[in-house]
């Protein structure tokens, strides 16, 4: 097998199949946390929220009407199930025919 021309690296043989070799690491990367960026500034904060609720009523109120409803459509939902598992297979009886008296257009 010809040996492949190395550029930009040191030359490797190839590694048995299954299984990768690692080079030696060279320096530290920074953390995306300290890496420099040239996306934008930090400047100063922005204005304060518009609504806090610190003690989380609205959200436990929520939390709760949500839960509910959801309760109140798996009922719904169970109810429509059990009815079409409970009703008779027969057709319903027919109407009896028109009386003597009563005239139809």
């Amino acid at each position: 097998m010809p040996e492949e021309p190395s550029i930009g690296r040191a030359p490797v043989g190839r590694p048995p199949r299954g299984r990768a070799r690692v080079g030696r690491a060279v320096g530290k990367a920074a953390t995306p946390e300290n890496a420099r960026t040239e996306m934008f500034e930090v400047g100063e904060a922005g204005p304060p929220p518009v609504f806090v609720d610190p003690t989380g009523g609205r959200r436990k109120w929520l939390r709760r009407t949500a839960y509910a409803v959801g309760v109140l459509l798996i009922l719904a939902l169970i109810a429509i199930w059990v009815s079409q598992l409970v009703g008779s297979a027969d057709p319903p009886p027919h109407a009896p025919a028109p009386s003597a008296g009563v005239r139809s257009r």
